[in-house]
């Protein structure tokens, strides 16, 4: 095991350590005016089965590329992080696409199924469709930072990506299932519970009423993986869909210029695949690893804005300008 930290961050007081860096917002409730950045309009993005993904963009005139944003388990174009770096990188000259992936946000009422960790055809059809607009930049967060990584570690001979990044990514999905079982008497786990059994059995979903009797009786995401991400996907249990899916397997294929950011404080996340990768020798992959932040937290001092931001439109406007 190596010490991964490589970059500094100072927390913004009171939200000192990575819990309360990763409720920051749940608390503070930011708030991010949308309506102001950039020439706003709505893409419909056909999938597999019929099933469209909503894609909300904001278009604005530049160099860099078209930023598509990922969000993470239980989360939409709406979560607060994918409302920030949306503010902040419009603002910076970035035309962005907020996805809400199959079943989540607004894509949950035009899809019958469901997205998971490793679901990249999903991705590569949205930013297909931004690439329309320019070369693309994929952004993930959380459990679409996962994403985001196994589609670079993919071949991408068809999508136009000249840069990548991740924030707070888990890169071993079943080390990261087991570590919310077990941090803060599964506080964060329940929460991503109440979150996932809500979209999987929105009005539209594809799932069957025994299923659905068999979501609400889930209590963990292990649970749930095993009855119903790993069965609906053709795999034969979570431990596969895991194995198969997890972004570590696919950081040495990585040849996209890609960042990667991360908190060894992170609660939701365990540090240990992070200690490791032999970063040094992944010449593709910048880190930014620092000792705190919390999960997708990054409340800097002096910074409105999540400190990860900046971080991201810097690092595309060295990379992929």
């Amino acid at each position: 095991m190596i010490d991964p930290v490589n970059a500094s961050f100072r927390q913004r007081p009171p939200w000192f350590g990575g819990h309360l860096q990763t409720v920051h917002d749940r608390v503070a409730r930011p708030r991010y005016d949308l309506s102001t950045v950039g020439e706003q309009s709505q893409l419909l993005v056909e999938v597999s089965d019929g099933d469209r993904l909503v894609v909300q963009l904001h278009r604005v005139q530049g160099d860099g590329p078209v930023v598509a944003l990922v969000h993470g388990l239980g989360g939409s174009a709406e979560s607060d992080y994918i409302r920030a770096t949306t503010f902040g990188l419009v603002r910076a000259g970035f035309t962005v696409g907020r996805i809400d992936l199959r079943g989540a946000g607004l894509s949950g009422e035009h899809s019958r199924g469901m997205y998971h960790a490793g679901r990249t055809e999903d991705l590569r059809a949205a930013l297909s469709a931004l690439a329309r607009f320019g070369p693309v930049a994929p952004v993930g967060f959380s459990l679409g930072g996962n994403l985001v990584l196994k589609l670079l570690g993919e071949p991408l001979p068809e999508v136009p990506v000249v840069a990548g990044a991740t924030v707070s990514a888990p890169l071993d999905l079943a080390l990261g299932t087991q570590h919310l079982g077990r941090v803060s008497f599964g506080a964060y786990e329940w929460y991503l519970m109440v979150k996932m059994r809500r979209d999987a059995t929105r009005p539209t979903s594809a799932v069957t009423a025994q299923e659905r009797a068999t979501i609400a009786r889930t209590k963990t995401i292990l649970d749930f993986d095993n009855a119903i991400t790993s069965r609906r996907h053709g795999w034969r249990d979570a431990a596969e869909y895991y194995a198969v899916n997890s972004s570590l397997g696919f950081l040495p294929k990585i040849g996209t210029p890609t960042l990667v950011i991360h908190s060894m404080d992170d609660p939701m996340i365990p540090s240990e695949p992070y200690r490791a990768v032999r970063w040094d020798e992944l010449p593709a992959i910048t880190r930014l690893i620092t000792p705190h932040g919390g999960h997708v937290g990054f409340h800097a001092k002096g910074e409105r804005l999540p400190w990860y931001v900046g971080r991201i439109a810097q690092f595309l406007r060295d990379t992929a300008a």
